[in-house]
């Protein structure tokens, strides 16, 4: 086995490991009593938070290249995924989840829209590629199902911030 290989499968399982508690949590949303389902919601997207700021702290961490071109790109990565997490903090804290969920949301599912940032991803090899797809993909599948949850029309859970 290459040691490619090797490093592939680590990150691959460390990816996957860290996405789990997430799509235990917008799964259970699903399961259990409304007055549990409010707060794993919450959970949820606060666990979403801690990941873009994990994230937002690696890239910053790879900065260190002699390319200034890549290293601002680095640093614009790295605060889109940061600014992103306060923002959907914010809006959800002071105007309700719905708006902030939609924004987190909106952001990760437009962040695979930016030009340089698929510069950068182009430059992987294509099981990296591969996996950063599949990655975000889940996110915004989890991302859409606690924003789901908060507008059902059968339970209704956003009345309690109206």
């Amino acid at each position: 086995m290459k040691d490619e290989d090797v490093l592939f499968r680590s990150i691959q399982g460390i990816a996957f490991i860290s996405i789990s508690p997430l799509i235990v949590l917008t799964s259970s949303l699903w399961f259990t009593s409304d007055n549990v389902a409010y707060f794993l919601a919450h959970l949820a997207q606060i666990y979403f938070s801690v990941l873009l700021f994990f994230l937002s702290g690696n890239i910053w961490s790879i900065r260190s290249y002699n390319n200034e071109k890549l290293k601002q790109q680095l640093t614009s990565i790295s605060l889109i995924s940061f600014i992103s997490a306060i923002l959907g903090g914010f809006l959800t804290i002071f105007i309700n989840p719905v708006s902030g969920i939609l924004f987190l949301l909106a952001a990760v599912y437009l962040s695979r829209h930016i030009n340089f940032l698929n510069s950068i991803i182009d430059e992987f090899d294509y099981s990296y590629k591969d996996l950063i797809n599949k990655i975000s993909i889940i996110l915004c599948i989890c991302l859409m199902l606690i924003f789901t949850y908060w507008i059902n029309p059968y339970t209704y859970p956003i009345e309690i911030y109206n």
